[in-house]
């Protein structure tokens, strides 16, 4: 079976790069030219006919292996397989080469994103084994087409750079590719082993620089392959599959979808509250997905697909690992790639937190948000628990394996929801918004829904005239999930605050309002810390060209540590390289009582490099001392 592997990959790479050599000829003729543009980073006009010829490359192979015997039909290696592909690949590929000649409408192109699923499911059913066996077979085509609809998208948005959607692509075949020759799926690593080698077959002329592009074609081809692939690949195996496959096979686009709706919601939003006019929607096009972001940063093209397909290799590798060595690595698995996603949540989602810090802001600012909030923030609960008993049920059961061995299973998920919802009330979670929750807030929390779920166990338990063990395990589970849950949305509204102040001053390509004013702060004490308070909780146009690039100290102890995630640069003798070398405009004082010597050197400073000089305080004033002083005093 090997040397069949090696056979078919080497004809789908050779047959490519065939292709792909005649599309730079005929793509132009067919009106397939991808033209320079703001968005577009090339700076001519280039062939957008790659996934014409990875199509062409792919369905030729397989076609002529089973046509001629070399490849021996067998479980999604088959003419029934094929033929379901290549009608919903078709509905894609027509769609993506009107877009690519004229473009076409969003709502369009997601229309053809659901057809072509549905239509390979019309022809050849299929059953992921997602949900337990009894279960109607609706709720496998549905999470197969959603399944398929995300792929799709996920990588039509990532393709931005030279060779970065085909890399990804090819990283994500080849791992599944492995995963299916260990699960002895001979039949799903032989296509995932063609498609790979027409992939990389078109990587020949994508690389930067690139002489011909995916197109819209190619990169949804792509995402609906590895959609109908990556079940056959892994198989059964319902968790690791349902949280782990999607992780594995499109880690960093899937990323970019969630930043892209995450980061249009929230400008919506904003606008919305601001009473602006709403440009755009979550479809419309921008400039700020990650690759854009890393080559503002200074990156070239090359350099950063190299980074994301090593980012991709990463997350495959830690989600494969279950899949590979047994469900005792999930917990591994998980604890990774939540260590990486926080890792990727501060560097690479600065944009979507500095724009939902403002609507945070705004959400709690604005006359008759607080009440809204509090209402909109009671039903979150309710619903929060009632998944939270539902949960807990599913994970005794492990989703639904085992046969359920506690009593009215409905009749504890139902009092759990409402002790857990009279235990918020008692902790007064509803009387205030917790803009910023403290340690004993979050305490006071989690004891009464500790409480609630006990209460509930006991309950539960007088009821059926049995003490059993099987619902104390769902009451402990259940309240673990409601403790995150619950308390989440409390403490993410200091957090995303806190985040929206690192993301706004230490991204250089932030969305600020006109040129930033990169400035320091000179004192990284008390008044300095105070300073960071005030800038998260204030407005997001307060201060708003000012940027801070860090702090500075006459005591050398503190050169080089963090005061919150900005850091003492060193003393006033860093001025001359920071102006120099990061545009420094601008020193903010945050000294209680500065000497008369260092405002001296301060102002010699100022008047050399130009600088503008702010001065930060926090005090109490007599009010006796403005009344007999009227025309000295100010509010700053």
């Amino acid at each position: 079976m090997f040397t069949h592997l090696i056979i078919a990959a080497t004809c789908a790479l050779t047959l490519a790069l065939v292709l792909n050599r005649l599309m730079l000829s005929v793509a132009p003729k067919l009106g397939l030219m991808d033209q320079p543009s703001t968005r577009r980073i090339h700076s001519k006009p280039i062939p957008r006919a790659g996934g014409i010829a990875i199509w062409l490359s792919f369905l030729l192979v397989i076609a002529g292996g089973l046509g001629s015997g070399l490849l021996k039909s067998q479980g999604s290696l088959s003419w029934e397989w094929l033929g379901a592909f290549a009608a919903g690949s078709f509905v894609l590929m027509i769609v993506g080469i009107l877009d690519d000649r004229k473009g076409m409408q969003p709502l369009i192109k997601l229309a053809a994103h659901i057809l072509a699923p549905t239509v390979f499911l019309i022809i050849q059913p299929i059953n992921p084994g997602l949900f337990p066996a009894d279960w109607s077979p609706i709720f496998d085509m549905v999470a197969f087409i959603i399944w398929s609809v995300v792929l799709i998208n996920a990588f039509n948005l990532i393709d931005g750079l030279d060779g970065l959607c085909g890399g990804l692509a090819a990283v994500a075949t080849l791992g599944l590719a492995v995963i299916a020759l260990v699960n002895e799926r001979t039949d799903a690593a032989l296509l995932l082993i063609v498609m790979g080698g027409a992939i990389v077959g078109f990587l020949k002329y994508n690389l930067n620089p690139a002489r011909i592009f995916l197109g819209d074609a190619g990169s949804m081809l792509i995402g609906f392959f590895l959609a109908t692939a990556a079940t056959n690949a892994v198989g059964r195996r319902a968790v690791v599959g349902i949280i782990l496959l999607p992780i594995a096979v499109a880690g960093v686009p899937l990323l970019d979808v969630l930043l892209a709706i995450w980061r249009r919601g929230a400008r919506r939003i904003l606008n919305q509250l601001r009473g602006e006019t709403i440009d755009g929607g979550i479809f419309d096009a921008d400039r700020d997905h990650i690759h854009h972001r890393m080559l503002d940063s200074g990156g070239s093209q090359r350099k950063v697909a190299i980074i994301l397909q090593g980012i991709s290799i990463v997350l495959a590798v830690i989600a494969f690992l279950p899949m590979l060595f047994g469900e005792q690595m999930l917990a591994l698995s998980v604890v990774g790639l939540l260590i990486v996603g926080l890792i990727g949540l501060r560097h690479l989602a600065r944009v979507e937190l500095e724009q939902s810090g403002s609507v945070v802001h705004m959400v709690i600012k604005l006359p008759g948000n607080r009440r809204r909030l509090a209402i909109a923030l009671f039903f979150y609960d309710v619903i929060i628990l009632a998944l939270a008993g539902a949960l807990g049920v599913l994970v005794e059961t492990n989703f639904l394996a085992m046969p359920v061995s506690m009593q009215n299973p409905t009749q504890f998920i139902i009092a759990f929801t409402i002790l857990g919802c009279l235990a918020t009330l008692l902790a007064k979670v509803h009387l205030r918004l917790w803009a910023r929750a403290t340690l004993r807030d979050i305490i006071s929390l989690q004891s009464w829904l500790l409480a609630a779920a006990l209460v509930t166990f006991t309950l539960f338990s007088l009821a059926n005239h049995s003490l059993e063990w099987t619902s104390i395990r769902v009451a402990l589970i259940s309240y673990l999930i409601a403790a995150v849950g619950v308390c989440l949305p409390r403490v993410a509204l200091d957090l995303i605050r806190e985040f929206a102040l690192e993301a706004r001053h230490h991204n250089p390509t932030s969305s600020l309002d006109g040129d930033s004013e990169p400035v320091v702060v000179l004192g990284a004490g008390d008044l300095g810390t105070l300073l960071l308070e005030h800038l998260k909780s204030s407005a997001h146009d307060a201060y708003a060209n000012m940027r801070i690039l860090g702090y500075l100290d006459e005591e050398r102890a503190l050169h080089g540590r963090r005061l919150r995630t900005f850091r003492v640069l060193g003393d006033l003798s860093m001025i001359p390289s920071l102006v120099e070398d990061q545009g420094l405009r601008g020193i903010v004082i945050a000294i209680n009582k500065p000497s008369l010597e260092l405002l001296e050197q301060i102002d010699l400073l100022a008047k050399e490099y130009k600088l503008r000089i702010y001065r930060w305080n926090v005090g109490i004033t007599s009010m006796s001392d403005v009344i007999s002083d009227k025309t000295n005093y100010r509010e700053d």
